[in-house]
Parts: C-alpha cells; structure tokens; sequence
C-alpha cells in the first residue's frame, strides 16, 4: 500500500504529502523553486513579520512574493497580538499564495521576549485567539507549525493543537522538540503520533528527516498525514524526490535519483545564479553560501572548494570555483 497521497486542506488539495520546509534565512523563492522541481507537494515563505506587514514594511511586504513556480506555497506569519495577526492575515490575502501558515515553533530568543513563535505555547487560550482571528481574516486555509512546548515540564502539544483545530486550523504540523531543545537531541516523534490521535484535520510530523527511509519510519510510526522535510534538503533537493519515490513504492524498494558529483556542482551552480538574480548580487552570493557548501559536501577532491565558498565575495568568484571544479571532473 503506497504512503504517497493527497492531502486536502480547506480548498487546497496537495499533489503528494512531502512538503518543504519554511526555513528562516534560508526558505527564500529560490528554496523553494528547488523544492517544487524535485516534487514537494507544499512550500513555504520564510516567517513573516506580522507586525511588519501591519505596519506596511516595504522589506517585510517584499517576503510575500510568491511565484507560480514556487506554488502551491503557504506564507509563514507569526507574532503574539491577535488584532495585529488578523491585519496581517488579511494583507496576506493580497498576495498569491495557497495557504496561511502560522508560526508557534520558533525558539530564536528576540522571538520568544516579543511573546511570539513558540512563546504561544505557554498560553493556550491566546493561540486559540490568534488562529481564529486569521482563520476569519484570511482568504486562503490556515494551518499552524508548533513545538512540543516550552521545555520539558510544560509539554502541551496536545492541548495547543487541539486549541488550533477548534479555532479553525485546517493542518497542524508538529515538530517535536521544545522550544529549550531547540534542535539538539532526537527529535520524539511519538508526540507526533498523540497530536494525530486526537485531531480530525489532518497532521504533518517534521524532524529528523535526513534519509527517505525516516519519511516512511515517521509515517508507520506516527499515522501522521504528510512529512515536512527542513534541513536536510538544503543543498540536496534529491532528498524530496527520493522520499516522494519511497512513499510511492512502499512497501517495495524504491529506485532513487543519486547525483553524481557533476550533477551535484551543476546543481549548486543554477541555484546560485537563482539567488543572485533574485536579490542581487551582494546579497545572495553572500546568502547562496550556505546552499553551496551543502551541494559540495561528500564529493571527492571538492575540500578546497568548499571551504573556499565562505571567503567568496562575488558571482564572478563563485562561479570560477564552482565551474573550476567541473573541468577538474572533466565535464564539458
């Protein structure tokens, strides 16, 4: 029986149940593109600044851009006043997207001291608010992406994510840390599993997808409705098509896509000159950096290069590295 399946949220059907990450920093359009090329049924913007939309933030407003290449992609807001979310959410609606994801997961500590991301966890009654207001404001489905809880002795997964259901949340995706964790340790995915035994609407479990074999684990251990792989598609998107080709064999082997390491570097090129033609060159050879080190780790004779990706400073250096390593290959 096949785990690959189409997940209904609200108005929006998903082609399969492997999502993409939003990833702070990191989840920009071309993320994203990446992600939809090698088959992610869903992505997401970066988080979003609800107070930034509020106050018409040009920068902030700018996150928002979607295009039809990234789609269907949800835009991730997150702050702590209900009244200010709901602008949010109704400005959200202006642009083109597919959903409004809600953060309560982040642990970054300017985040939590403003009572935002995962800060809403500690206040169950005010995240119900919070989601209802954008569930009434928002134009597009709304889902929530939450933590097990603030630390260890305030675990309420269960009670928040029940909280958002009733509030009008269509998905909750649970990634099973706390926010004290914050990425250290396994993460426990048999909270996953008690979210999903007692919500109707359907749940996505993320954490520690790093192979397509834990996708399948987390789905037969968990029942959860749909996987969100994170960290470990940055600089290997063939991560998303190979669990998607997992779940679709299952319980069969499955035949994977593994690149070479010319495809690899090839790869890591076209998603440079991506971010480059989206934020120019300053920036994104400066934020292509961390995507690049990731496509050119494991292959052979590719140490130098990669450390030398940190001390880049333009496109024309990066590509001279990059396209230097091709021709070491032999590649024309």
């Amino acid at each position: 029986m096949s785990l690959l399946k189409k997940i209904l949220i609200g108005s929006l059907r998903t082609e399969n149940n492997v999502f993409l990450a939003p990833l702070a920093g990191i989840g920009d359009r071309s993320f994203r593109v990446m992600g939809v090329r090698f088959g992610a049924g869903l992505t997401f913007t970066e988080m979003v600044s609800a107070h930034g939309l509020a106050n018409l933030n040009r920068k902030t407003i700018d996150l928002l851009e979607v295009g039809r290449k990234e789609r269907p992609a949800g835009i991730q807001i997150f702050g702590a006043n209900p009244e200010v979310m709901g602008r949010a959410a109704a400005l959200c609606g202006e642009h083109t997207a597919d959903l409004l994801d809600l953060n309560c997961g982040c642990s970054v500590k300017k985040v939590l001291k403003a009572g935002a991301g995962a800060e809403l966890l500690g206040d169950p009654e005010n995240l119900y608010r919070i989601v209802r207001v954008c569930a009434g404001s928002s134009r597009y489905p709304v889902s929530v992406k939450m933590r097990l809880g603030l630390g260890e002795d305030s675990i309420n997964v269960v009670e928040n994510a029940l909280a958002a259901q009733e509030a009008g949340a269509m998905l909750v995706t649970v990634h099973p840390r706390t926010a004290c964790d914050g990425y250290r340790g396994a993460a426990r995915w048999e909270y996953i599993a008690r979210v999903k035994e007692r919500l109707a609407i359907p749940v996505c479990g993320n954490g520690d997808i790093m192979a397509p074999g834990d996708a399948v684990r987390m789905i037969l251990e968990t029942g959860c409705d749909a996987v969100m792989i994170g960290r470990g598609a940055i600089g290997n998107p063939w991560l998303l098509l190979n669990t998607i080709r997992a779940l679709e064999a299952y319980p069969d082997p499955a035949r994977y896509d593994e690149p070479g390491p010319e495809e690899r570097v090839r790869r890591a090129l076209e998603h440079l000159r991506m971010i480059v033609a989206h934020k120019g060159e300053l920036r994104g050879v400066r934020e292509a950096k961390r995507h690049l080190h990731r496509y050119l780790r494991g292959i052979q004779n590719a140490a130098k290069a990669r450390e030398s990706v940190f001390g880049i400073e333009t496109l024309e250096e990066a590509e001279w590295n990059l396209l230097s390593l091709l021709r070491e290959m032999g590649a024309r």
